[in-house]
């Protein structure tokens, strides 16, 4: 259902006020008491169910697993009260990290967000981040235009982005499910999924393959998604239009056709010209 109140129609300067200009989960820390860090049994909180279909980079939990082994469970994660129970809001590889090793309970701070604001909050995180999960902010973003009748540009203006990146960042939505997989768990970058997104999902699936086996760099397979489509590369034509023309010059093949009011304009104009290119040692006749 669409939601003409959304957040961010009137308040967006506020909202990125409230939400803090340093980085958002810290943010959120500094400003909980200790009291208000409780450990949660594991078993009453689940994934986010916005994105629980964007899957984790192995690497990422690898590691995460590897530092709660070797010094327990530091920081937090974030929850909200959802359903009865509680969901992650941010933490997620922390979350999945922790299911792994079978903890029976970890430490989460309760903050209290409605749907949409659960959204801005994951979108504003994840933003925030060196290397963001590409799926799960296309994920967030589709939500809250379907849901909250956000346009590109409010969107854009809450990342610090333009319309034409939230356009491109939702593209990818359309490619096959494994394949956004593969984007999630960093198999595949965001720049060849946009490359590959006017394929169909027949010619995506063998030009993913193409891609891992022989490592293509973006360049490459944008060029060979361009001789898929059979479409023109603009750059490619112009540089050889230049190299015609320079070519043309060369071998003294070049065209000029000038017109003329009556004869007399005709030789003084040629007179004046030829005058000027004397030291290229040629004549316009």
């Amino acid at each position: 259902m669409k939601n003409d109140s959304k957040i961010l129609k009137n308040s967006l300067k506020n909202l990125v006020n409230r939400f803090g200009r340093e980085d958002f989960v810290s943010a959120i820390l500094k400003n909980s008491p200790k009291e208000d860090i409780v450990n949660i049994t594991l078993k009453d909180i689940s994934d986010n169910h916005y994105l629980k279909k964007a899957k984790l980079d192995d690497v990422k939990i690898t590691q995460a697993k590897k530092i709660m082994k070797e010094g327990g469970f530091f920081d937090p994660i974030i929850v909200r009260a959802y359903q009865g129970k509680y969901e992650v809001v941010i933490g997620r590889v922390k979350y999945i990290a922790a299911k792994e090793l079978k903890f029976e309970t970890i430490p989460v701070v309760v903050i209290q967000l409605n749907e949409e604001e659960s959204l801005l909050c994951m979108l504003k995180e994840i933003s925030e981040r060196k290397t963001m999960n590409i799926y799960e902010l296309a994920l967030i973003c589709s939500h809250l235009k379907r849901d909250y009748d956000y346009k590109n540009k409010e969107l854009a203006d809450f990342l610090n982005q333009s319309s034409s990146q939230i356009s491109n960042l939702l593209q990818i939505l359309s490619l096959p499910e494994e394949v956004l997989v593969d984007i999630s768990m960093n198999r595949l970058s965001y720049g060849h999924a946009k490359a590959i997104c006017r394929l169909t999902p027949e010619e995506v699936t063998i030009m993913v393959k193409k891609i891992q086996d022989e490592h293509l760099s973006v360049r490459q397979t944008e060029a060979l998604v361009r001789e898929e489509k059979g479409i023109v590369d603009k750059n490619k034509v112009e540089n050889a239009e230049e190299i015609k023309n320079k070519d043309e010059v060369k071998n003294n093949t070049l065209t000029i056709k000038l017109r003329f009011s009556d004869e007399k304009a005709k030789k003084d104009a040629l007179k004046k010209l030829n005058r000027l290119i004397k030291k290229a040692k040629c004549m316009i006749e």
